[in-house]
Formats: C-alpha cells, sequence, structure tokens
C-alpha cells in the first residue's frame, strides 16, 4: 500500500525520505514548488505536510539567487522585520540580540490565542486577501496593522509581568521558558520599528564583505529616521545591519557618521553604546573562562579558537574606534586582555615539561643529575604524552598570528626558543642511538624519531623535518 503525504506527521521515515529528497532539488525547481505551495496554502488547501515541506526546501531557496520565491503567509510577513535575528539556536557567546525560530509558533500562538484572538484572525484574514489578490497597497496596509498590532499587544503583556513576578512564572511555563518570553520581547521591540526594518531588509545587501560609505549612508538615514519616530527602539537599525556583515564591528563606522568623530564618547552620544557592549561583552567572557581554567587541563584547541576570536574582535573593534586607555572601555580592553595574557602564560609554561615527558632522557655514566643525557628508548613512546605534547605545539603554531595583539608575544618567543633547544640537543642524540641500539631499542628510537619529525612539521618547520628525516634514514643504513 502506497504511503501517502499525508501520512508523514504519523511515520517518519516517511518525514525523512521526504526531507532527503527535497533536498535534492535544483534551486530553480524548489523555488518553483515553494511558490506553488505557498499560494495552494493560502488558498486553504489541505492534504499536504505544507511546513514540512517548506522546512526541508529552506536549504535549497538559500542557495538560490535573488529574494525568497513564493507568497508570504501571515506568520512569514509577521516575521520579516526580525528576520535578521533569527537563529537555529541562540548562542550565549555571543551577545548580540538573537531570537530562536522554535520560538516562533509559541508566540504567534500566544497572540492568536489569548493577546489577539479577535483582531488577529480578522487581520490575518486581510492579508490573506490582500496577497491572493495581488494589491500591494492593501497588502501593505494590511501588514503594517498586522506588525503594529503584534507589537503593541507583545509590549503590553510583557511590561505586567514585570509588574508581577507570579504572572510572569506562569507565562513562562505556559510559553516553554524564559528564553521563549525575552525572544517575544525582542520580536515586540523590532515590530515597533517594523516599517524601518523593512527598509532595511529591501535595500541592505543580504552579506556585506565591506561596510562601505554608500552602506553606512544608507543605514544612518534609516536610524535617524526610526530615531526621530521612536528612539527607544531605534537600535534594531544598526543591529539588523550588523547582523549581515562578515566583519560586524564595521558597524561602528556608523557611529562615526553620525557623530562626526569615532572615538567612545561619541559612540554613546550617539545612542549606539550597545554596539560596542556587545564586543566588549564577548571579550569579557572569554578572558573569564580562561581565568577560571585549571593549568594543564584545558582544551588548548578550544583556548585557540577562543584565542583567535579574542584577537578579531579586539582588532577590528580597536580599528574602528578610537579608545583611550583611561577611558572606561579601554579599561575593560585591557583587564580582559590582561586576564587572557596571564592564563595563556601560565598554560605555556607547562609545555617543556610536556615535551621532556613525550621525549625523555635519561642520565649517562656516574656523573650524578649535571651528566650527560641522552634519549631513553628503553620503552616504546607514550602515547599519551606524545598527543599532550603535539597539542601544546599545535597551540603555539595556532597563537602565533594573534601573540602580539594580545600581549604574549615574548612569552611565546621564550617558550618557543626553549623547545627548540630541547629537541636539537633530543635529534642530535636520537640519531645516535638509531645508530648503536639493537632489537626493541632501536624499533623504538625509530618510532620516536617519526614522531619528531612530525614535531617539526606541526611547528612549520618543514625543512627541518626532512632533514632528520634524512639523518635518521642514514643512520639506520649504518647500523
Amino acid at each position: 500500500m502506497a504511503v501517502k503525504l499525508t501520512d508523514t506527521k504519523h511515520n517518519p521515515d516517511m518525514a525523512q525520505r521526504l526531507s532527503a529528497l527535497l533536498l535534492r532539488l535544483a534551486p530553480t525547481t524548489a523555488r518553483k514548488l515553494a511558490s506553488g505551495l505557498e499560494r495552494q496554502r493560502l488558498q486553504g488547501a489541505d492534504g499536504l505536510p505544507y511546513d514540512l515541506i517548506l522546512q526541508s526546501l529552506r536549504p535549497v531557496l538559500e542557495r538560490a539567487k535573488g529574494p525568497r520565491p513564493g507568497l508570504p503567509d501571515p506568520l512569514r510577513q509577521f516575521c520579516l522585520p526580525f528576520e535578521d535575528f533569527l537563529v537555529n539556536r541562540r548562542d550565549p557567546a555571543r551577545h548580540m540580540r538573537q531570537i530562536a525560530r522554535s520560538s516562533i509558533d509559541p508566540v504567534w500562538i500566544w497572540l492568536s490565542s489569548e493577546l489577539l484572538p479577535d483582531a488577529l484572525h480578522d487581520i490575518t484574514a486581510r492579508v490573506v486577501e490582500h496577497t491572493l489578490d495581488n494589491d500591494a497597497v492593501a497588502l501593505g496596509g494590511s501588514v503594517a496593522v498586522l506588525h503594529a498590532s503584534c507589537s503593541a499587544a507583545l509590549l503590553g503583556a510583557i511590561e505586567e509581568t514585570r509588574r508581577d513576578i507570579g504572572h510572569r512564572r506562569k507565562l513562562e511555563r505556559q510559553l516553554g521558558g524564559d528564553s521563549i518570553l525575552e525572544d517575544a520581547r525582542t520580536m515586540g521591540e523590532a515590530l515597533a520599528v517594523a516599517p524601518f526594518l523593512l527598509r532595511l531588509r529591501a535595500d541592505l545587501p543580504k552579506h556585506i564583505g565591506d561596510f562601505d560609505d554608500q552602506h553606512v549612508a544608507h543605514v544612518s538615514e534609516l536610524y535617524e529616521d526610526a530615531r526621530t519616530a521612536l528612539p527607544e527602539y531605534a537600535v534594531y537599525i544598526p543591529l539588523a545591519a550588523m547582523n549581515r556583515l562578515a566583519a560586524p564591528w564595521q558597524v561602528l563606522r556608523l557611529a562615526r557618521k553620525l557623530s562626526g568623530f569615532g572615538n567612545e564618547a561619541a559612540v554613546s552620544r550617539s545612542g549606539l553604546a550597545e554596539l560596542g557592549e556587545i564586543f566588549l561583552g564577548e571579550m569579557e567572557d572569554i578572558a573569564g573562562g580562561f581565568e577560571s581554567m585549571r593549568p594543564g587541563k584545558a582544551n588548548l584547541g578550544q583556548m585557540t579558537q577562543d584565542i583567535m576570536r579574542f584577537a578579531e574582535i579586539s582588532q577590528g573593534f580597536l580599528k574602528e574606534i578610537d579608545i583611550r586607555r583611561v577611558s572606561d572601555w579601554g579599561h575593560r580592553i585591557l583587564a580582559a586582555r590582561a586576564k587572557l595574557s596571564a592564563a595563556i602564560t601560565e598554560e605555556m609554561s607547562r609545555f617543556q615539561q610536556d615535551l621532556g615527558k613525550a621525549l625523555p632522557l635519561h642520565q649517562v655514566g656516574t656523573y650524578g643529575k649535571n651528566g650527560p643525557r641522552r634519549p631513553d628508548v628503553s620503552h616504546a613512546p607514550n602515547n599519551e604524552r606524545i598527543t599532550k605534547a603535539l597539542s601544546a605545539l599545535q597551540f603555539i603554531a595556532g597563537l602565533a598570528p594573534a601573540a602580539e595583539s594580545i600581549g604574549v608575544q615574548s612569552h611565546s618567543r621564550t617558550i618557543t626558543q626553549q623547545i627548540e633547544t630541547y629537541l636539537v640537543a633530543y635529534e642530535d642524540g636520537l640519531v645516535e642511538e638509531i645508530r648503536r641500539a639493537k632489537g626493541d631499542e632501536r624499533d623504538n628510537a625509530l618510532t620516536y624519531l617519526d614522531i619528531v619529525v612530525d614535531f617539526r612539521e606541526t611547528m612549520g618547520e618543514s625543512a627541518a623535518a626532512e632533514t632528520l628525516r634524512r639523518r635518521g634514514r642514514v643512520a639506520s643504513q649504518a647500523a
């Protein structure tokens, strides 16, 4: 018996197969299918899993060029003003305003069932009617009413929860959590300046590699218009623009234009201090996380990513804004950088010890602890120690581009020189061990040779690695 598309709700396997099939569609085909489905749904046709199909088509439609196809239904019209703030998963590491896509349905149901039970039904009916009639003027009016009504209802309801904590807790349980209620507030605030956000959405490219003078001028005009109308929520204009920037800190160029200056005080006077706080907050979070790490127990790969992110924000931020050391922002940046560099310095101080454990030496003769030492090849390499030392070398190599900007260049150079000195001595001794050792010890020595070659390549020293490889080969043949 054939499985119908309407069975997908109760047949997860069928839904998964349908989704996989739709993902293989060409973008042009996906656009046509989405257009037809949205028109059919607006007309009230039943029998198809519209949400599943359209959701499955979203990744394909994102690859298609040009505007999104189809006829927006009332729910999509509701979301358009805050589209730039939507995320699939909220990232707490980013201090930007975010709205989880999963919050849309609970908030829409809240509006439909409690906040605007009659009015929303009438408004959405008119939106559908004007959409199907292709009456752009009437549709624009109905959509404006939709945005204004939903904004007033959401912000009014949330204001009541501030005066009644019990009501807030009840509402949080009803919606599914505090984060959804906060998303509802963000939706309401963005909808308050919906006309300006829609103009930005229409006129500004979705992805901006460089926030040039033309872009800055356009966003500046929109921001000034929004600030005249609704100063409390005008900041959503540059925030939306920032979400389209490859280098988000370039949005601070807007403050330069509005104030005529590029310093911290000018940013505050322009009403855009929140933009700076976004980047400062993330830098402080990264530094605070480093401060609480236990030396020797950190995930060096994650540390490297966080350090590069810190350096990227710091360099970008300082490039756009003139910040004095004695200012509030200046103090905060220096404090965050000090925490970060202290944690990195403490972590790196263990690297030579880790290297010594991975590539052990032992005493030779009866000269005491100050006597000559040579590589200990009596035992096979310890994989755990090798992995730890390799991670340390990868960390140093990954840190190099940011070392100067975060104040650890000198310490990094010292640690690198110590490691270099150790490796040179170890390599000379290892070549001798390959030449003289027998049996298992010789096999161990050859294994250590491969490890040290790998270490050299990790440090970006391909020539030194190849030289060591040749030396080991010659010593092996001479044995």
